[in-house]
């Protein structure tokens, strides 16, 4: 499926050993190169060394050259549009109303949801102490107040700017349950967002976020109502099985082989 010529250097934060990402948005992007068969190997960073100031971004090698591309859409359009990747929407053969449906859906997890998470993680007070620890655990404890300290204050004045920090945690709550249900309802039906025979490019990212949430304890909420949802709960375990056998923990979350 994959130009075999290509090879990925996937610049993220520190990943669990045998777990999902800490970054939706690397989950999500990671899940993609698996499922492409692209070659690729992780590179620890941190955001402010990427060229937008966050991640992921990556070091695509191809054709004899190196191009730095910042932000998982980005670099999934760049495979794909130089065809080092083929697009999985054309191999599911999605119309261009599934395309459009599935672009909505892109906006919405990585929007909303993502901006709930965020909020859950970072500004519920028991919550926040348990994103710290997993984030900045590995520093001495006077770094990690500092640092979580600093994250506090700039992740909140991000969300308030966004307007998601401008609600009360039973509004997020609301929403949260709202993307929930809407994703439910999408994949009671078939296997996958437009079938059942193949995953589409969105089967790849709700499933990086899916994957993501279940690996993080700073989000307990969201994470009992996926848990609690046989619908969320078998789309994750196929997701996993097929892509990431390794991911023990999350396949026994789910109800899967250990």
């Amino acid at each position: 499926m994959a130009n075999p010529e290509t090879h990925i250097v996937l610049c993220a934060p520190p990943k669990p050993k045998g777990a999902p990402s800490f970054s939706g948005f690397c989950e999500k992007l990671e899940a993609f190169l698996r499922y492409s068969g692209i070659s690729y190997e992780h590179r620890e960073v941190y955001p402010y060394q990427g060229p937008k100031k966050k991640v992921p971004f990556a070091e695509i090698r191809h054709d004899g050259k190196t191009t730095i591309v910042a932000d998982s859409h980005f670099i999934i359009r760049y495979l794909i549009e130089n065809k080092l990747a083929k697009d999985p929407d054309d191999l599911a053969e999605l119309t261009p109303e599934q395309r459009a449906e599935s672009r909505a859906f892109q906006a919405y997890v990585e929007e909303t949801l993502y901006s709930a998470i965020v909020y859950e993680r970072w500004l519920v007070p028991g919550n926040f102490q348990v994103t710290k620890r997993d984030t900045f655990g590995n520093l001495p404890w006077l770094l990690q107040y500092f640092m979580g300290w600093y994250f506090l204050r700039k992740v909140g004045n991000n969300l308030w700017a966004a307007g998601m920090g401008r609600h009360s945690w039973e509004e997020v709550r609301t929403l949260q349950k709202e993307v929930l249900d809407v994703l439910e309802a999408k994949l009671r039906k078939h296997k996958y967002f437009h079938g059942d025979e193949r995953p589409s490019r969105i089967d790849l990212t709700v499933y990086g976020f899916l994957a993501n949430i279940l690996t993080c304890e700073g989000n307990p909420y969201f994470t009992d109502m996926i848990l609690k949802s046989t619908v969320l709960s078998s789309f994750v375990k196929e997701m996993t099985t097929a892509l990431f056998p390794e991911y023990k923990d999350v396949l026994k979350k789910v109800g899967g082989d250990t």
